[in-house]
């Protein structure tokens, strides 16, 4: 069984600030889809062992949460999954849709919203970073799941399609908070009317298996050397 590797303080740092960028982009591309204002921030990331992913989750989420999972080839091989507290994906998926759209629609169109908005999330941020990194990243197709942390994550045929992962990889985990200034938004997560826009804490979590999560730290090596020189 291979340990998971544990990063340096420069090596979090640097995953943070490439992190960060991914993300910046990814807000870009939100507010293109959405039409207004998105600010997504990535407070801090962690390197854990698969097996403690969903814990994490459930404490730091509450659940329930629904989660938006794509399967990885490339540099990341394994899954990104983009979560969020369900409490939180409804007002946002109210935010992407028309106004005109009436309220008793806007559940059965839920999972499509959701599926394209991780979608947009996940490869922008996940296309920059990797060239950022100088290393290719293949995305499959957004599946949108519900549940506890452990759910999400077997909705999403991590742990039975894992293998290495769950033996020998790793998990890395950006904290992100997003928020959304929408013309004619439906107030946030807590209420608090159109000009609160949509608030929602989530994590963006990339599983890798043993190789791709070794590979990443020394790709990581070697971005910090070309930094340094």
């Amino acid at each position: 069984m291979t340990a998971t590797p544990m990063l340096s303080e420069l090596e979090r740092d640097a995953l943070a600030e490439l992190g960060n960028i991914g993300i910046g982009k990814a807000s870009t591309a939100l507010g293109r889809m959405l039409g207004g204002l998105v600010t997504l921030s990535v407070p801090s990331v962690e390197m854990v062992p698969p097996d403690e992913v969903a814990g994490l989750l459930d404490r730091a989420l509450a659940p329930p949460l629904v989660g938006v999972s794509e399967r990885l080839g490339g540099l990341f091989a394994g899954y990104a999954l983009l979560v969020f507290p369900q409490a939180g994906s409804l007002p946002l998926v109210r935010a992407a849709l028309p106004p005109d759209v009436p309220a008793d629609d806007v559940p059965a169109l839920e999972d499509e919203v959701l599926a394209e908005l991780g979608n947009v999330v996940l490869n922008s941020a996940l296309a920059l970073v990797a060239n950022l990194l100088g290393e290719p990243v293949d995305t499959g197709l957004p599946v949108v799941v519900r549940g506890s942390g452990a759910e999400v994550l077997r909705g999403c045929a991590v742990v039975a399609d894992a293998g290495g992962t769950a033996s020998g990889g790793a998990a890395v985990l950006f904290h992100i908070d997003l928020h959304t200034s929408l013309p004619g938004g439906h107030g946030g997560v807590g209420g608090g009317g159109a000009a609160a826009g949509v608030g929602v804490a989530g994590r963006v979590v990339l599983l890798l298996d043993s190789g791709s999560a070794g590979k990443l730290q020394a790709t990581l090596g070697r971005y910090i050397g070309r930094l340094v020189t």
